[in-house]
């Protein structure tokens, strides 16, 4: 095959892709809003319709002004050119704020998609870099530049109306055409030119367009890295590191950077935009002045009204601008094929996870046994086992403590557990049942889970603490008490309302490290859970907070299900049964005496280790 078929082959596969892709986009569009594209196609009607009304109105008024002078038929071509204006008129204001309304609508359900598919991925995909950057991609295109279903919708109307336009052009030029057909050689020469004019405009302008759109998708892909810089300089938690290792100059070099790119490239666009502007301006012009000599001809030899010159001379002008409007659409549509492909691949990635149907058992007697057997894990793209071969069982009420060196596994155990990921190999049961064959939520509703990275949220201390909009007010009390939050609710008029931080609220509380662990642990007691999972939950104590915490730990998690992970080993000793993880396996488990006794262990080296640094012994 030669490198011109190959290359035609190419081509036509692309067409077909977008084809395949504008047939979903807008069956996607029809189905989610299709009374809201009706009335955009039915406005760019009217907008591209209405000036042929003027013109054919305005051309038999000045006919008749200057040939019968009939008042009939002049108060009625008055009267059909103002009211069909006035007519039109209204009935596209009436459409446009109707489009407007559903315009909003359309975007809410636009981002009610994005929103539940990000919702319903597996943490375990979202966290690959290949559907991370895919999806960062396709938030700033959608979010940012404005590349979404709604503009698309505006695409397609825009195009439907230039097509029509263009054909009322050349109905009303036909009978001009016809006439002058007689001349045979000269009218043949000058429609030429004005064909030729008209190709070269559309062709120009569409050429143009590219370019901007070419400019524009380079400037997209160096955003998503723009953006990462800037989120640096917002996030004012980073602040403290930018200012004390000096990263400033760093960071602003490496943010102009991206801002220099930008610049080179519109820099770029302009410059290239130019001849294609004065081209597509240049061809108009003179297609237009063609137009005028080639009517003001047939006017001359009496083939054509003055009122039928201003007609053809004004149609043609039309149907130039609606030529290059819809060739622009066209190219417009082509370029953005790329990015429907993107979000449509981040709509169509698949879950992972196995999604159950059974629903979770709601015990009376609370009895739920949970066994990790033979569980071993690898993350995406790793070789490397973060779990291998662990096996490990529990049963509500217990409470366990996991300790281990940095990278031993004890995080990722927790992210098995309440399912954030699934094993590669082994299973894990509850009340002997794979987990995986449980629904997921309900599933994920037997856990309440402080993590070492926790977050909380811009909205008020009851919404963090209960997860709701309305609450028990009684409950998240408690569950702030118990998490010794007493002091701050009384330095806050003891108003759940107080609101954590300025992201949205200028009056909003900065809370400090250790609160705001406080008020994750609360969190994770408000929910009530069978299971609570705690991964460093007194990293940002002090002592003495810890000391409280430790102290009423019982009351805290009561007679739930607890695992507790931490690398200070002397917060170990309230839990009567302890599993030492070690490069992924659990090595040792047993109660604190018991592991004490094995000299030659695990447990025993890393308490001693630590122990040292306090210069007395814990045990």
């Amino acid at each position: 095959m030669s490198a011109a078929e190959e290359q035609k082959k190419r081509e036509k596969g692309k067409i077909r892709k977008a084809a395949h892709i504008y047939k979903r986009a807008f069956g996607l569009m029809w189905r989610e809003a299709g009374d809201y594209t009706a009335l955009l196609i039915l406005r760019w009607l009217l907008i591209i319709c209405q000036p042929y009304w003027g013109i054919w109105f305005s051309a038999r008024l000045l006919d008749e002004i200057l040939g019968n002078r009939s008042l009939e038929r002049l108060v009625m071509y008055t009267a059909l050119l103002l009211g069909g204006n006035l007519a039109v008129n209204f009935i596209g204001q009436f459409v446009s704020v109707l489009a407007d309304h559903k315009s909003y609508e359309f975007g809410q359900k636009q981002n009610r998609i994005f929103g539940k598919k990000l919702m319903e991925l597996d943490y375990s995909v979202l966290e690959e870099e290949r559907i991370h950057m895919l999806w960062k991609r396709v938030v700033r295109e959608t979010f940012n530049d404005g590349k979404n279903l709604q503009s698309l919708s505006q695409c397609l109307p825009i195009l439907l109306g230039s097509l029509a336009g263009v054909g009322l052009s050349v109905a009303m030029v036909w009978e001009f055409l016809v006439q002058m057909r007689e001349y045979g050689i000269l009218t043949f020469f000058f429609a030429l030119l004005v064909i030729l004019g008209i190709w070269v405009s559309g062709k120009c302008g569409a050429a143009l367009n590219r370019t901007w759109l070419e400019c524009n998708r380079s400037i997209s892909e160096n955003c998503v890295q723009r953006d990462g810089y800037l989120d640096y300089f917002n996030d004012y938690e980073r602040g403290k590191e930018i200012r004390i290792y000096q990263l400033g100059k760093l960071m602003i070099d490496r943010l102009m950077a991206t801002h220099h790119f930008n610049d080179r490239a519109l820099d770029r666009r302009s410059v290239k935009g130019i001849p294609y502007g004065v081209i597509s301006g240049f061809a108009e012009e003179v297609t237009v002045a063609l137009t005028y000599c080639l009517t003001g001809l047939g006017a001359l030899m009496g083939k054509i009204t003055l009122g039928g010159m201003t007609q053809y001379t004004r149609s043609i002008e039309n149907l130039i601008q609606n030529l290059r409007r819809g060739w622009q659409q066209i190219v417009t549509l082509w370029f953005d094929v790329d990015y429907l492909e993107r979000y449509f691949e981040f709509l169509d990635t698949p879950s992972q996870m196995q999604r159950g149907c059974l629903p979770v058992e709601k015990r009376v007697d609370g009895e739920y046994k949970i066994v990790f057997d033979h569980v071993s894990f690898r993350y995406p793209g790793s070789d490397t086992y973060a779990l291998k071969d662990v096996n490990l069982e529990f049963r509500v009420g217990e409470k366990m403590a996991v300790v281990g060196m940095n990278g031993s596994g004890k995080s990722t155990f927790i992210k098995l557990l309440c399912r954030l990921y699934d094993p590669t190999e082994g299973i894990i049961t509850m009340n002997g049942i794979d987990i995986r064959r449980y629904d997921y939520q309900e599933y994920l509703s037997l856990f309440s889970v402080v993590f070492q990275d926790f977050r909380l949220f811009s909205f008020t201390l009851g919404e963090n603490v209960a997860v709701a909009e309305s609450y028990r007010e009684e409950a998240v009390r408690d569950a702030l008490r118990k998490a010794g939050m007493e002091e701050f609710l009384e330095n806050h008029g003891n108003s759940l309302a107080t609101v954590l931080y300025r992201d949205f609220d200028k009056d909003g509380v900065e809370v400090s490290g250790g609160e705001a662990q406080k008020i994750a642990l609360a969190r994770a007691v408000c929910k009530g859970a069978p299971f609570v999972l705690l991964d460093e939950p007194t990293a940002a104590l002090d002592p003495k907070a810890e000391y409280e915490i430790y102290k009423r730990f019982n009351d805290l998690v009561a007679d739930r299900t607890t695992v507790y992970i931490s690398h200070r080993m002397s917060s170990c000793r309230f839990c009567g049964d302890i599993a030492v993880f070690h490069e992924g396996r659990v090595v040792q488990r047993g109660s604190h005496e018991s592991l004490m006794e094995e000299t030659d262990g695990k447990y025993y080296e890393l308490w001693t280790a630590q122990a040292q640094y306090y210069g007395t012994s814990f045990s």
